[in-house]
């Protein structure tokens, strides 16, 4: 018995978009609540009957649950995304603004300095107790950074120390973690991370030749030698490197093989994204050129994907592109910025997250003057929490802008306007048709194998096609 025809149950919703793909000599139309970032892919023939209103209500059903559709009576599915935060989980304390490397693309112009400007013991001790008190966050994490933050180990030690004390006074779990550039990694520094259980991530932007294009000393030599001396010296001591942030700038963007291999050769997970357009990028423009991220981006794709390397951009992106879940501080709207992270300066000053550090435009108070929670409160911090999509004129009008954001600081180094969209969003854009193109690609394969497994034996006819 055929399933009787029930589209007269349901109503296309006005703000739904469409736009066709072609894959394996097969026409797909793909509808989209940019919104949300929902889709669904129909066929030529579903797609006709979707315009004729005649789609069997299985397929309504779906179109229905992913928001693309809704009832005679005017129902809409609610997606249930996750919440943003009313408050910071994850505090960056930048306990120097002092580094030993000169890297030529560093947004917070980071370089030699006076140590008389490290964090000390009192503002440690206010960031620890302000974020202890704040009610509805549970569990903390301390993210050390800088500068290089092991120039001021001691810091690190304190706050650790201090934290651990306090924590359970106010049922708390803290955590703690550490980036660094891995060039100071001693006995010492190994002491420290086993004793208070300090993940560890290290900035490397693939193997040699491709680090020192831009990881450098204020003499001009690379740093690999001395950051890969570090690695080592944390695996000989039992520690697991907590993944590595890889920088893709016009020193790497043209050699994503040679990065994933890198990566997968010695068993650490990476997260490559763009040089931000800020700080000393400006001077050096080692942002990558339109297109070039993609392109590095699909080849990674597929080197990551064929080795099994951990690739944790990729996660992200397939995450937001493929399910409702939107739960990384970044890639999302309203974004992480003054919600589920601040960033701390060493003279107290906090500022919406660790990319505006000493971006005094974006000073939300400092933490010996005011508290974490009356900063939260101020009406310019308030209105920054809550940017979308809606408040951005380019993003507004995107297919996609339900699976993205545009990162508020790369905005603000790239047009002196968080309002605006991220520099890299035309690459974006790209990425995300891609990664549909590749869930139709698998979900093909998974129907030709299907129908292979369904043959009948005496004609040789598919009894089930299934559907993409």
């Amino acid at each position: 018995m055929k399933t009787p025809w029930l589209s007269h149950q349901y109503k296309r919703l006005p703000f739904v978009k469409h736009f066709t793909l072609w894959i394996k000599g097969r026409k797909f139309h793909i509808l989209i609540n940019p919104s949300i970032g929902s889709w669904v892919a129909l066929s030529e023939k579903e797609f006709s009957k979707y315009e004729e209103g005649t789609l069997n209500s299985l397929i309504c059903e779906n179109l229905y649950l992913r928001q693309l559709n809704q009832t005679e009576e005017g129902k809409i599915v609610s997606f249930s995304f996750p919440t943003p935060a009313n408050y910071p989980s994850v505090v960056v304390i930048n306990v120097t603004l002092r580094c030993n490397l000169f890297c030529k693309y560093c947004f917070a112009e980071c370089g030699p300095g006076d140590k008389t400007n490290d964090m000390g013991e009192k503002v440690i001790k206010e960031i620890v107790d302000q974020m202890l008190q704040i009610p509805e966050t549970k569990k903390i994490t301390f993210e050390f950074q800088g500068g290089e933050p092991f120039l001021n180990p001691e810091a690190i030690e304190f706050c650790a120390r201090y934290a651990n004390k306090q924590a359970p006074k106010y049922n708390k779990i803290v955590s703690f973690r550490v980036e660094s550039n891995g060039t100071l990694i001693d006995k010492r520094i190994i002491g420290l991370l086993k004793k208070y259980k300090i993940k560890i991530g290290i900035s490397l932007d693939g193997p040699e030749k491709l680090t020192n294009g831009a990881r450098v000393y204020p003499n001009g030599k690379g740093a690999f030698q001395d950051i890969w001396r570090g690695v080592q010296l944390l695996r000989k001591n039992g520690i697991t490197i907590d993944g590595s942030v890889c920088t893709i700038g016009k020193h790497n963007v043209k050699h994503p093989k040679e990065i994933v291999d890198f990566f997968r050769k010695n068993h650490i997970g990476f997260k490559p994204r763009p040089v931000n357009i800020l700080g000393r990028e400006l001077k050096n423009n080692m942002a990558p050129e339109n297109g070039d991220w993609y392109k590095c981006f699909v080849e990674m794709y597929h080197r990551s994907k064929k080795t099994g390397t951990v690739n944790f951009s990729i996660h992200i992106f397939e995450e937001n592109a493929y399910t409702p879940i939107r739960d990384y501080i970044c890639l999302r709207y309203p974004c992480g910025a003054a919600r589920e992270i601040i960033s701390v300066n060493p003279n107290g000053d906090v500022f919406p997250c660790d990319g505006f550090k000493g971006v005094q435009e974006f000073k939300m108070g400092n933490i010996l003057e005011e508290s974490i929670v009356e900063m939260l409160q101020k009406p310019w911090v308030q209105k920054l929490r809550n940017r979308t999509a809606a408040d951005i004129p380019t993003c507004r009008e995107c297919l996609f802008r339900g699976m993205c954001c545009s990162c508020i600081y790369s905005c603000y180094g790239a047009f002196g306007d968080i309002y605006r969209e991220d520099p890299s969003h035309k690459d974006r854009y790209k990425i995300f048709i891609f990664l549909i193109k590749e869930w139709l690609r698998k979900n093909l394969k998974k129907s030709r194998d299907e129908k292979l497994k369904n043959i009948n034996k005496k004609g040789g006819i598919p009894i089930n096609y299934g559907r993409v």
